[in-house]
């Protein structure tokens, strides 16, 4: 029995590595969110104001938030910053109602009394916060850019599609 040399060129290197990458490059939300239990909200009456949450709480998604309270009541607030959150919370009171504050937006999602998500992430963020609200029944108003690929695109249209879901992309100039 004879050993080989293990011989590697640049070409058979990149070869192995494009498709090792292939193989794993799928992202780890995107597997998690076709685990995702959805959180359906309580329907609404007719006189009743839909539930907003806001994730993300910098400066484009509070200010698209305070235009969309005007239709609505704000009852959650999330951003991985507990900081920027509280700040949220406070600017959202209403009365002596203070809107929750979480830092996993997924948690947030599982609330039954929200209706739209408000995303202001950052844009690599945008995807995996829309499908998850798709996912569980939130209606979405979301930042620019919708995605960062087509592969995020397709994902967020089929989730949007089968849960007959209402989603706007803001893009202020």
């Amino acid at each position: 029995m004879t050993n080989k040399p293990f011989n590697i060129n640049r070409r058979g290197f990149l070869k192995t590595a494009a498709a090792v990458s292939a193989a794993t490059g799928m992202p780890l939300w995107f597997l998690e969110q076709e685990r995702a239990v959805a959180a359906t909200p309580k329907p609404l009456g007719p006189n009743d104001k839909p539930g907003i949450a806001l994730v993300g709480c910098g400066g484009q998604g509070s200010g698209d938030t305070h235009a969309a309270r005007r239709f609505g009541t704000v009852v959650a607030v999330c951003d991985v910053d507990l900081k920027q959150a509280e700040r949220a919370a406070e600017a959202f009171k209403s009365g002596d109602t203070k809107p929750a504050v979480y830092r996993d937006f997924r948690k947030l999602m599982e609330r039954d009394d929200v209706h739209i998500v408000v995303n202001g992430t950052p844009d690599h963020w945008h995807s995996m916060v829309n499908v998850l609200a798709a996912r569980t029944g939130k209606d979405i108003y979301s930042e620019k850019p919708l995605t960062l690929c087509i592969d995020e695109g397709k994902r967020l249209v089929k989730a949007v599609r089968e849960n007959n879901r209402i989603l706007q992309v803001g893009s202020q100039q």
